[in-house]
């Protein structure tokens, strides 16, 4: 495989992907031989409508809320996959609970793991990465509670865009198509790699057949403008932007390629874990109100038109007219983590060298935190 660090391209005025399929740390190794699958992605449709069925929203079970507060700092990237924890501060579920909760800004999982192995955060948003996965093998101690958001059928919230004029000329026609390419992709030896190489693969090709560029995604709309790079792993809205601009064609969606992967996941720090069970328990059934508000209102126009300016307010993407051309984020109701998903991740991980030693799911997941929140709003069914 022949890669390149360049950054190519002007730098996009919007910072934040409204999609975390990938988000993950800037320290991943580049990689070895893929495998996969994969086909075209389709139009923006509601979240959770071709996922798990949309739930009513549901009220918790009357507990009385923890006396005094609990002060919660909750680490934050800012993107729209973490809509069920802004909802549930919005809309006072948190508050609810008895917990007094402050966002802490971080750009990846990686980042944030220093903060909670120290307790100087209680909670994290991130992503199911090789360092997550790297600090369990060091024993750091920091557990896996919850998915954030999910991939399911028909989502293209990240996408493999070719450019415009080669689908024009006919220089692309199918993936085979893709041999000599340079692609812009914004890190290695994690997931968004994984999506790459079952594309590749699907084309019959492998790493060696292409050159991937590192373009920070922001900075991947100028890289195809300018021609600096024949195809990119996009994220929307830069995949909404790309498309809209006609610099690039969708050619395969990141729900053909890992169906069922998840984007992004809910760390807890083992320091709050000891010190405040009771708070994690609380903010399991906080957060997964805050969820399941989000499928239900991401059914209509009008319910999605209720979630855009918490989305603008939180997240990196202020203007409300692209969310109704972008894919949304796909929730579980339930919170539920696949161990299986993530056992397919660490193998790739490993096969890489971006993770050292495969770690077993049932030490770095812990279950317990939404099954009581289950227990208290009841369960929805797939």
């Amino acid at each position: 495989m022949r890669a390149s660090c360049r950054r190519l391209g002007p730098a996009f005025a919007l910072l934040v992907l409204a999609l975390a399929a990938g988000c993950a740390s800037p320290s991943a190794a580049p990689a070895a031989k893929p495998g996969g699958a994969g086909a075209a992605g389709s139009a923006a449709q509601p979240a959770g409508a071709s996922g798990p069925a949309a739930p009513q929203p549901a009220a918790a079970t009357a507990v009385p809320p923890l006396s005094p507060p609990v002060k919660l700092s909750l680490g934050t990237i800012g993107l729209s996959g973490e809509i069920g924890m802004y909802l549930a501060q919005e809309r006072g579920y948190f508050q609810d609970e008895g917990l007094d909760v402050e966002f802490v800004p971080f750009r990846s999982a990686a980042e944030a793991l220093p903060a909670l192995a120290s307790g100087e955060l209680a909670l994290s948003a991130g992503a199911p990465d090789p360092s997550v996965f790297n600090a369990a093998r060091r024993d750091v101690g920091v557990k896996l509670i919850s998915s954030l958001s999910i991939v399911t059928p028909g989502d293209w919230g990240a996408a493999l865009m070719v450019r415009q004029d080669h689908v024009d000329s006919g220089r692309y026609r199918d993936l085979s198509d893709l041999r000599g390419m340079n692609i812009a992709i914004h890190i290695l030896g994690t997931t968004p790699q994984l999506y790459m190489d079952r594309i590749l693969a699907r084309g019959g090709l492998a790493d060696d057949d292409v050159q991937f560029t590192i373009v920070q995604i922001p900075d991947q709309v100028g890289a195809l403008a300018n021609k600096a790079v024949d195809a990119a792993w996009a994220i929307d809205p830069f995949v909404t932007i790309i498309e809209g601009q006609g610099l690039g064609k969708k050619v395969m969606a990141v729900s053909d390629v890992f169906p069922g992967a998840v984007s992004m996941i809910i760390l807890l720090s083992p320091v709050f874990e000891r010190q405040q069970p009771e708070a994690v328990r609380r903010f399991a059934v906080a957060y997964l109100r805050g969820a399941r508000d989000y499928i239900q209102a991401a059914k209509t126009d009008r319910g999605r038109e209720e979630i855009v300016p918490v989305l603008t307010k939180y997240t990196g993407l202020k203007d409300p007219a692209l969310y109704a051309r972008i894919s949304w984020p796909s929730l579980d109701p339930n919170g539920t983590l696949d161990p299986q998903v993530l056992d397919t991740m660490q193998d790739y991980f490993l096969q890489v060298g971006s993770q050292q030693e495969k770690q077993d799911v049932n030490r770095v997941v812990d279950p317990s935190y939404m099954r009581y929140a289950v227990e208290r709003l009841g369960r929805v069914a797939p």
